[in-house]
């Protein structure tokens, strides 16, 4: 961390603004007089609400990692969710940089990547705007050209891919992708960076926003009543990487039941819990401590107990046997969470939009 001068602080404490533009940082409301469509959205995007004063399941996470390591996690982890602290070399929450999120000078600034595993990667240039456009004629500010604009490279040093200390992948989606991409050659702008009037969305569709979740996964029943035999084939037709994809506290859960001619059910694949009532079930990275136990936070897994997805172009077939007397309708719901719900309790988080699952596709079969 760089140390602050006596002016420095003097200057943070009277003129913020001041300071600021000294230091060369614009924060998002900068640009919004000339780009408003595109600072709206941004606002309601994940980029704009990543930091800890906006994303309670970020901020509890990043507590308890920062309270389990003594502090040494805390730059880690905010590098990617407040990435302008990898310019100013300051990871605490509350500068203004870093309650801006992923900001637009951020991204805007990027004159160089060098890895693609944090936002550490990208060398920012405060003084110059980058995008994948030509320089306008009459350009308001220096504008400058970059092809990882375009080709999905400026993703990557956050989304690609990251390991723990002890060297466990917490998440591999540059690595999912990798194959799509070469396969149809579209890129993470085709779906989550969709032009709308000709301007590239900032609204970052995705798990959280969009649609995209009800197009991802095809689900099929077929049924023998004869047997009860019950086959479920699920296959990502939508996603260009796994799905879920990135952080192991997502999950994608199928829940199956059966009720008779009144509605009632006879039959159900789980009840309260899926990760030990039906594992088949449950799409997730799962990632352990020494003991075996799981789920446990990346910071304390030292292996992987399970990383079953749902890749791109691949059927996932899942059998049950179902009881055959009374059974007239079948029901199959594909959902997503963003963490299991055991965690979100021990971390009290009650907002809906965290604790309520997503419906991604839902199926029934109804017996004659």
């Amino acid at each position: 961390m760089r140390p602050l001068t006596v002016l420095t602080i003097l200057l943070g404490i009277l003129c913020p603004n001041l300071l600021l533009a000294q230091q060369g940082f614009h924060p998002a409301q900068f640009c919004a007089d000339c780009h408003r469509e595109i600072f709206d959205a941004w606002s309601q995007s994940r980029h704009g609400q990543s930091t800890v004063q906006k994303d309670p399941l970020f901020a509890a996470m990043y507590r308890w990692a920062v309270r389990d390591s003594r502090g040494k996690l805390k730059e880690k982890c905010i590098a990617c969710h407040s990435p302008m602290s990898t310019v100013f070399d300051r990871s605490e929450p509350e500068t203004p940089y870093n309650r801006d999120g992923v900001t637009c000078q951020f991204c805007h600034g990027a004159r160089e990547i060098t890895d693609f595993h944090s936002a550490e990667g990208v060398r920012i240039d405060l003084q110059t705007i980058f995008s994948d456009w030509p320089a306008p004629e009459n350009e308001a500010h220096r504008n400058k050209h970059r092809d990882f604009f375009a080709n999905g490279e400026l993703c990557l040093p956050c989304h690609a891919e990251m390991k723990t200390p002890r060297d466990i992948q917490v998440c591999a989606t540059g690595k999912e992708w990798e194959t799509y991409h070469q396969t149809t050659g579209k890129t993470c702008l085709d779906c989550h960076m969709p032009a709308q009037n000709g301007i590239a969305s900032h609204l970052f569709p995705g798990s959280f926003l969009g649609d995209l979740l009800k197009k991802a996964v095809d689900l099929r029943l077929k049924y023998s009543p004869k047997t009860g035999k019950l086959d479920i084939t699920l296959t990502n037709r939508g996603a260009g990487h796994a799905v879920p994809t990135g952080t192991p506290l997502r999950m994608v859960i199928l829940k199956v039941v059966a009720l008779d001619s009144s509605g009632h059910v006879v039959w159900e694949n789980w009840k309260e819990n899926p990760l030990r009532e039906d594992t088949a079930a449950v799409f997730m990275k799962i990632l352990g401590d020494a003991q075996g136990n799981g789920p446990v936070p990346p910071w304390q897994a030292t292996q992987i107990l399970m990383d079953r997805k749902l890749m791109p172009g691949v059927p996932v077939k899942i059998r049950y046997t179902l009881p055959v007397e009374n059974v007239r309708k079948i029901r199959a719901v594909l959902m997503y969470r963003f963490a299991p719900l055991p965690l979100l309790k021990k971390l009290n988080i009650t907002d809906p939009a965290f604790t309520k699952p997503r419906i991604m596709v839902t199926k029934s079969l109804v017996l004659k």
